[in-house]
């Protein structure tokens, strides 16, 4: 309703009103109360005040901000209830806010209230003024002399304006001091040595580090990562290994190398020329880095391309066992029938298959996710089929059992079924995983096969089948429930039940949590660190109608059967390795996917929030797209081939590769098509940490590489200390230990790495037959439930504003996400009590360096997390000093 024709109505019925409002106080007297005059006067002058409010803020949207931090919420001041106690009773014009007071025993003085009206617009003129003021300071004599809050106007759009003036005028200073030390660099690489040119890259880049610290507590973090990944990102434009300067050093190294060949005996012939175009490019930045770095880097090269070279013999294994790898498997003493269950999501194809499993006499299903597990293992017990679950976490054996549920990387490769399912078969391409389903693909003994996924790899299984000598039949599904795209974005108020919104971050995930909480919604929340049974916990909360939104990562893209009547994406693309990546038309196919329900939502609609740049025609474009047909299946490593290497070494009196070695060795082989070599990388890190700590050797082949195998969150540093921990006490023949959750903790981000950690352990314990680990299975699964209880609870709750440094509770409206006392300590250079200072470049060393020395506190995993919280500020412990064993 207009706010004229409101207060239109509400002076048309105020005699009425004021009668009605006196009659249902205590006091009846109406004497208590204005008169119908004085409340008419106020009224003119309450309708003035917010009409040129209005008018303000249709001019200048951000000024509202302003005002309520003057007066108050304006929809919440003129409101018709408000209005009128205004009129008939309160003391003051803005009561919230106590401006502008009225007389109590006097009659109302309407040249009083006049005044008010000059005083209040004299204050609109003011701030008005200001905003221009503010805006063409920063639009025509901006210079970073300014700080923020020497601005007259501090409307969120000045303030915006201002960070982004910053960002722009920061980033073009260190692009010019860039390029001009590109050009210097041009002459240094003639006339002056690697020492130098290296000391002057290093201040260089101290220079420019220097420059955005000049700024960082200017900018919010994510501008300020934005601004240091743009000015990284020209940095190696100028000057990384492929520009024109890069190219030109990378010629003086080689001859530096040339020297180090010839110390050790080689010749200068030994790398060739697309062995250093791998080695500068995997240097990078690195390649102006110091000579003895250099060396080192270079041994590293020489000592991997040594393996290569060993005779050869280690190559030619892996080609002659990657020729033809499925020809090997007991899997081709039968042709096998392989059903192809192919559609989109929510189409049923798994349903069938699921059929066909549980009315075989054995059989085996292979899951994505040990949530997907988990929900089949229940489903199939239910129909009555006795079936074992099987995960790397856990084994629930059920007596008499004849089929199988486990995720896809525990699959019976050595035993016959009578069918198999392999579900969400498209993730054969995954670059990290991909590895399992074409092993499965090509190994699983079994009469029947049935293959869920989407149609994108369709031609890719064909390919493979054709080789392993299958026969293939095709069940096309479409979707049961229509799915719409809205004509409009809508805004975070206008979420309604049964809506899931889509974030990209665990940060978002909880930041839009608690918006929505302010919005008097009950959220429910999934995101990657939580493990299946919070999720699964979670999204029973909203399928039940406990919550009426549901909050998710693309974690909610596969595993997870929810009735969602709309998708709204908060964002179309991802940031993470410090840029931007826009989701492919197949991850906002098969996230969209997910809205509606067979039977409960015959149409489901997806959207995306206002602040999306281009976000419904991003979607509509994707879910128009005919997905491509993919090309390439992950093949991986595995510990027979490795043996078979080392024997076949050995036999020949050569040097056994470590399995760093050999993984190195493995990513350079080429693959028959269509198969190629999966990502590699953690698992090379994590074989060096391996290898670091068995500084005796006393790990078996086997050990090791089960331990490189290991599900370690690399991304998490109490993750890779918990692992170095074990693995530490695992090569020195120590007693591993398994210590309770403090399953009363209020702290999420406890909770959530505790279970991790857990779950590692009971990993590791399964996977090494509980060698060295002693626990009681019982008590560590109960009480690794109640803390699941405990951060569902918490999730349920509604989520409050913390200092993202020291975890104190802040108010909503509070403008920052760090308290005033660490903001304080940080600027007295002390640091504040967070993580981040005290593990201040610990990733790295989480890694790195002596494995010995970080496993010497074996105390206080779990210890020590505050359980009750007062209102007051008081110091508390952050999730790495819960986790000192790294």
């Amino acid at each position: 309703m207009e706010i004229a024709k409101l207060f239109e109505e509400i002076e048309e019925s105020l005699e009425a009103t004021r009668k009605v409002f006196i009659k249902t106080h205590i006091d009846e007297d109406d004497e208590d109360f204005r008169s119908l005059e004085e409340a008419k006067l106020i009224l003119e002058n309450l309708k003035i005040m917010a009409l040129d409010s209005l008018r303000l803020f249709s001019d200048h949207p951000s000024l509202e901000s302003i005002f309520e931090k003057n007066f108050g919420k304006f929809k919440l001041i003129f409101t018709r209830d408000n209005i009128v106690q205004t009129c008939l009773s309160d003391d003051y014009l803005f009561p919230d806010s106590e401006e502008f007071p009225l007389p109590v025993d006097h009659k109302i003085d309407k040249q009083l209230l006049d005044n008010y009206v000059l005083s209040f617009q004299d204050w609109i003129s003011q701030i008005k003024h200001h905003h221009q003021e503010t805006q063409h300071l920063l639009l025509e004599t901006f210079s970073l002399e300014i700080k923020h809050n020497t601005l007259s106007c501090q409307c969120v759009k000045c303030i915006a304006d201002y960070r982004a003036k910053v960002r722009e005028y920061v980033y073009q200073n260190q692009v010019e001091t860039i390029d001009k030390a590109e050009n210097s660099l041009e002459d240094f690489i003639v006339d002056k040595d690697i020492p130098y040119i290296s000391h002057y890259i290093s201040k260089l880049r101290k220079e420019l580090e220097k420059g955005i610290n000049q700024v960082k507590y200017r900018l919010k973090r994510g501008s300020l990562n934005k601004l240091d990944s743009d000015v990284k990102a020209h940095f190696k434009r100028k000057l990384g290994p492929s520009s024109e300067v890069g190219l030109i050093y990378r010629q003086r190294l080689i001859s530096f190398f040339n020297g180090i060949l010839s110390e050790e005996g080689h010749a200068a012939d030994l790398i060739s020329d697309n062995e250093y175009d791998r080695f500068f490019t995997q240097l990078g930045i690195g390649i102006w880095k110091p000579e003895k770095m250099l060396k080192r880097e270079f041994l590293k090269l020489l000592k991997s391309v040594l393996a290569l070279k060993r005779k050869d013999i280690s190559a030619s294994i892996l080609r002659e066992y990657l020729g033809q790898f499925w020809v090997h498997s007991p899997a081709r003493r039968r042709k096998r029938k392989i059903f192809y269950h192919m559609g989109p999501t929510n189409s049923g194809k798994t349903y069938n298959a699921i059929e066909a499993l549980s009315k075989s006499k054995n059989g085996c299903y292979l899951a994505p996710l040990r949530l997907l597990a988990s929900e089949l293992y229940d489903t199939l017990n239910d129909k009555g089929v006795a079936t074992t679950l099987l995960t790397g976490e856990e084994v629930i054996e059920v007596e008499g059992a004849s089929h199988f549920s486990s995720t896809i990387e525990m699959a019976k490769l050595n035993q016959s079924f009578e069918c198999v399912v392999i579900d969400e078969i498209q993730m054969i391409t995954d670059p990290q995983r991909g590895w399992a389903w074409t092993r499965a693909l090509v190994n699983s003994d079994a009469e029947e096969i049935h293959l869920c996924g989407d149609h994108s790899v369709f031609e890719l299984v064909e390919k493979i089948l054709k080789l392993t000598g299958d026969t293939l039949e095709v069940f096309n599904y479409e979707r049961k429930t229509s799915l719409s795209v809205m004509p409009h974005p809508i805004k975070l108020i206008d979420m309604e039940k049964n809506d899931t919104l889509i974030v990209f971050s665990r940060r978002n995930a909880l930041k839009y949590k608690r918006d929505l909480e302010n919005l008097d919604f009950k959220v429910s929340i999934v995101y990657g660190r939580l493990s299946p049974e919070v999720r699964r916990e979670q999204a029973r909360k909203f399928d039940e109608g406990e919550t009426d939104i549901m909050v998710a990562t693309d974690a909610i893209a596969m595993g997870m059967n929810l009735p969602v009547k709309r998708i709204v994406f908060s964002a179309t693309s991802k940031f993470f390795n410090n840029k931007e990546h826009p989701l492919t038309h197949s991850e906002l196919k098969q996230i969209s996917g997910r809205a509606g329900r067979f039977q409960r939502f015959p149409e489901g609609f997806v959207t995306t929030l206002t602040k999306v740049d281009d976000g419904i025609e991003t979607i509509r474009d994707a879910l128009s797209y005919d997905l491509e047909q993919k090309e390439l299946a992950m093949v991986g490593p595995d510990l027979e081939i490795f043996r078979s290497v080392n024997m076949a070494l050995e036999e020949n009196n050569l040097k056994t590769l470590s399995l760093s070695e050999f993984l190195r060795l493995f990513n350079t082989m080429n693959f028959e098509k269509p198969f190629y070599c999966v990502d590699l990388k953690e698992m090379i890190e994590l074989a060096e940490m391996v290898e670091e700590a068995d500084t005796m050797d006393s790990l078996s082949d086997a050990e090791i590489f089960g331990f490189a195998c290991a599900p370690v969150n690399q991304g998490l540093i109490e993750h890779v200390q918990y692992y170095i921990w074990i693995l530490n006490h695992y090569v020195g023949k120590k007693t591993i230990l398994n210590e309770d959750i403090d399953s009363e903790s209020d702290d999420i981000d406890y909770l959530e790495t505790a279970i991790k950690c857990v779950e590692l352990y009971q990993w590791l314990a399964r996977h090494f037959e509980n060698n060295y680990f002693s626990f009681d299975l019982e008590a560590l699964n109960h009480n690794k439930s109640m803390a699941i209880e405990k951060l569902n609870q918490l999730l349920s709750e509604k989520t409050s504003k913390k200092c993202s440094s020291c975890g104190v509770k802040l108010d909503d409206d509070f403008r920052f996400n760090i308290c005033e006392t660490c903001f304080s300590q940080r600027r007295r250079g002390r640091g504040g009590s967070g993580s981040r200072n005290r593990y201040k470049g610990s990733k790295n060393n989480s890694q790195k360096g002596s494995n010995k020395k970080r496993s010497s506190s074996s105390a206080d995993r779990f210890k020590g997390k505050n359980k009750k919280r007062s209102s007051k500020k008081k110091p508390t412990k952050n999730k790495s000093s819960a986790f000192k064993r790294g």
